[in-house]
């Protein structure tokens, strides 16, 4: 009976966590296709022809499915006549493929152009980022869930995916690549942990698949690797014992790097056929760069100008919370902590530091998954504390979220990405504070 009765126990505990994780996926997913429909999803040329950048990730399926032409895709930089060069690689599209595919079976039931960018198309892109939102924000809630509990995770993945940029860009902008990097950056610091534990397979090939990805998509994010690094040289075990439990999975250990291999050489191929080298940097050619003696960190976090803190105010608490949790050494505050502090000032070195026409600075979207560990600290705290101070946080909490939807919603490009001045962006914040 004892062991029935403890048996029963893990079963239900493991079923109320697979519950936690479903409903959070399915309150994300939907919310997140509901909005962008209602905000998009009556204009098809505009959903694509306006998304700009998001168009540079998405127009390598209809390049490879429709057209067949890689030397004049729509969104690229011209290095000749005849010839341009996609400043965005296809690591974006390899996640939408199994929704571009749906698309093109759709098209041809609804009788719609094979182009690429019809309706079906729109609506499972729209869904694409929406599954991968939800994907995302589940391994957020995970990684928070592990260095915290289960209350205060799924409050904090709620109150990243609503008071942030974050819903911007999977409700408004879903062809970016920000939500994609968000869910394979969450991804592979959550298997990385896992294999740190001694891992099962399918941890071992998603660690190396999504490693490979997040570095197609963005190479900026190869410092994201120094999270399961640090976190492995810094257990009880060591950096050898979780190299040996990634030995001890040799066959997937192969199958990851050797699917993770397929969109680089792919993506190779590409290079060496539009510029004659097999890597290439379409911002270098370009002529975009870095300009280190001219780094502005504090302009990435204040400024009126897509300011990181000005329009995702959570996280100055969530900031505050990491750099007293760093000086306590509490795990693993101090390697998120230096991720952030290196892409800071990364960013800040730029030529275009505000990262053009975004809402809110879009460069940190793709850490949240991370973030998400120091703001679930908070909310087990608040959830400790006295009642007073739970019913004052809620309030602010809510307005934090009523905040992030006014500004989302009065979202002027000028004010926002343009003018960098105070007096046009606080008197949008007045209007929504007195409900206009």
């Amino acid at each position: 009976m004892p062991f029935r009765t403890r048996r029963s126990k893990v079963l239900s505990t493991t079923r109320d966590r697979h519950l936690a994780e479903w409903l959070l996926f399915m309150l994300v997913a939907v919310l997140s296709l509901r909005a962008a429909w209602i905000t998009g999803g009556g204009n098809t040329c505009n959903f694509f022809s306006g998304a700009y950048d998001g168009l540079g990730y998405y127009q390598w399926l209809p390049a490879v499915f429709v057209t067949h032409d890689f030397n004049l895709m729509p969104w690229t930089h011209w290095i000749a006549q005849d010839k341009g060069i996609s400043l965005f690689t296809c690591g974006v599209a390899v996640l939408q493929l199994p929704f571009f595919l749906l698309a093109q079976g759709l098209t041809g039931v609804f009788g719609y152009p094979a182009t690429g960018y019809n309706p079906a198309n729109m609506v499972c892109m729209m869904a694409a980022t929406a599954v991968y939102a939800g994907a995302g924000s589940v391994l957020a809630f995970k990684l928070a869930r592990r260095y915290s509990n289960t209350p205060a995770a799924l409050l904090a993945a709620v109150a990243i995916y609503s008071a942030s940029n974050l819903f911007y860009y999977v409700v408004n902008e879903p062809l970016m690549s920000h939500v994609y990097s968000f869910f394979l950056i969450s991804l592979f610091c959550w298997c990385g942990l896992r294999i740190i534990d001694g891992p099962r397979r399918v941890h071992v090939f998603l660690f190396l698949v999504s490693g490979a990805l997040l570095l197609l998509v963005r190479q900026l994010n190869v410092l994201v690797f120094l999270f399961p690094l640090w976190m492995a040289w810094s257990s009880p075990s060591g950096v050898r014992a979780a190299w040996k439990n990634l030995l001890q999975q040799r066959a997937a250990m192969v199958a990851g790097i050797t699917i993770g291999l397929i969109p680089w050489v792919l993506q190779s191929i590409y290079w060496h056929h539009i510029t004659g080298d097999w890597y290439a940097n379409g911002y270098t050619i370009k002529g975009e760069q870095f300009e280190w003696d001219k780094m502005v960190p504090g302009m990435v976090l204040f400024s009126p100008r897509n300011g990181w803190f000005v329009y995702s105010p959570i996280f100055l608490v969530v900031v505050g919370c990491l750099l007293m949790r760093s000086w306590r050494n509490t795990r693993p505050a101090r390697p998120v902590l230096a991720i952030l502090l290196l892409l800071l000032l990364l960013y800040s070195a730029w030529w275009c530091w505000w990262l053009g026409g975004a809402y809110g600075y879009r460069g940190f979207i793709d850490i949240y998954g991370l973030l998400a560990i120091p703001l679930a600290w908070i909310f087990r705290s608040v959830l400790r504390g006295s009642w007073s101070l739970r019913v004052f946080a809620t309030l602010m909490v809510c307005a934090l979220v009523h905040l992030n939807f006014g500004m989302i919603d009065q979202r002027n490009f000028d004010v926002y990405n343009v003018l960098g001045e105070w007096p046009p962006l606080l008197e949008i914040i007045g209007k929504i504070a007195s409900g206009q």
